[in-house]
């Protein structure tokens, strides 16, 4: 058994709560230390609760919150191998471990997935704990079939879908911004998320949570839309066939239970 509950998720900061009947398992924590801790209360949790974090890449909205947690705890913490050295600097961890392939923390098996996206490296992960598994992509540039295959064998995933184009084309970001943002090491927009969705047609996955939403150039309105447009196109019906939830950057009740 799995549980996912999206703590925070967007540019401003990330966190996910995955818990098994063993462990608790933060995936990433990049929103302000305060805030984080007063949700994992709300879970009637605190940080000497947490097994693990396991960080995706070094960007801030990933790991913001590490030095004030490591502070007041002593989390193992896993990054990608090639960002151990700076993110141990960074957040003052004396026990950082370095992921090359897959790893255990506890009852939970972690496999990783290798994004398309501008940092030293950045994996998304898959979590299974007995038969429940629960895949989480964000921060990728684009979706190929690597990425539908790690997410295909996944009841729950979580998958960005970050912007709209063309409110971002006619947004005040800089043209850098921009293009960094639209390349194939940036985010995945909307509609390259309901490609991926279309391609996960006959798959396992049942729950999708949308994540990583701009908050500038994209609305969960138009996500959700176009993630429901993806499956009714092969056929599948949101609330009957899949379910679709949208990540919010602040506040989020949903906690998905994957038996």
């Amino acid at each position: 058994m799995l549980k996912i509950s999206p703590l925070f998720s967007g540019s401003k900061g990330n966190c996910t709560l995955i818990q098994s009947p063993q462990v608790n398992v933060l995936l990433d924590a990049g929103y302000p230390y305060r805030y984080l801790t007063e949700a994992l209360a709300r879970k009637g949790l605190t940080p000497d609760d947490i097994a693990a974090i396991v960080v995706t890449h070094e960007h801030n909205d990933h790991i913001g919150a590490l030095p004030v947690w490591y502070k007041h705890a002593s989390t193992p913490l896993y990054v990608p191998l090639p960002s151990v050295d700076w993110i141990t600097r960074r957040v003052g961890c004396s026990d950082v471990r370095g992921i090359s392939g897959a790893f255990e923390v506890g009852d939970v098996e972690i496999q990783r997935y290798e994004c398309f996206h501008d940092a030293a490296c950045c994996y998304g992960y898959k979590f299974t704990c007995g038969g429940s598994r629960f895949a989480c992509v964000t921060d990728t540039g684009h979706g190929d079939a690597a990425l539908t295959d790690f997410l295909r064998d996944s009841e729950a995933i979580m998958l960005e879908s970050n912007h709209d184009e063309d409110m971002l084309k006619r947004g005040d970001y800089s043209y850098s911004l921009k293009r960094r943002i639209l390349s194939p090491y940036g985010h995945l927009s909307n509609a390259q998320a309901a490609e991926v969705l279309r391609q996960l047609s006959g798959s396992a996955v049942k729950t999708v949570i949308l994540a990583h939403l701009s908050e500038q150039n994209n609305n969960s309105e138009l996500a959700f839309n176009s993630a429901v447009g993806a499956f009714a196109s092969v056929g599948l019906t949101e609330g009957k066939d899949v379910r679709i939830y949208v990540a919010n950057q602040y506040e989020n009740e949903v906690t998905v239970c994957i038996d």
